[in-house]
């Protein structure tokens, strides 16, 4: 299987059910490695980071926030890039205990992806996620 690249601009400040639908759409279609359980899961640690970049890279506010899917029989990548503020610290957390208030976000999205990059670059927000093929059970 080759490699498939989908992309999408959303705007923080909408709904993502749309760009939810979508990824789930994709990950049946090209990710056959990734079982249902494996796909909620990054659907919920990408719905984590768009949250998050609403939140703080847009103090709240609606934004344009870009995100790049690759779909291939090795692994899944996500990238996603915001123009919003710096983030200057990416604290790395285990998963926080239900007492915790907040600062799940971080957490769940190192739990779930196999590996998480972030970088600033020429004034944006640029991270990449990822989900490797052998880190998934298989169906």
């Amino acid at each position: 299987m080759t490699s498939r690249t989908h992309d999408f601009l959303v705007d923080g400040g909408l709904d993502f059910s749309v760009l939810d639908a979508r990824l789930s759409a994709l990950l049946a279609g090209a990710a056959p490695w990734l079982d249902a359980d494996g796909a909620r899961r990054t659907r919920l640690g990408l719905h984590e980071l768009l949250v998050n970049i609403r939140q703080h890279a847009y103090s709240g506010a609606s934004g344009p926030i870009s995100v790049g899917m690759t779909v291939s029989v090795g692994g899944l990548t996500v990238m996603v890039t915001d123009w919003g503020s710096v983030l200057t610290e990416v604290p790395r957390r285990a998963l926080p205990t239900l007492s915790e208030r907040g600062g799940y976000g971080l957490g769940i999205i190192d739990h779930v992806f196999s590996e998480v990059e972030y970088r600033r670059s020429s004034g944006r927000n640029e991270w990449v996620l990822a989900v490797h093929a052998a880190d998934v059970t298989p169906r």
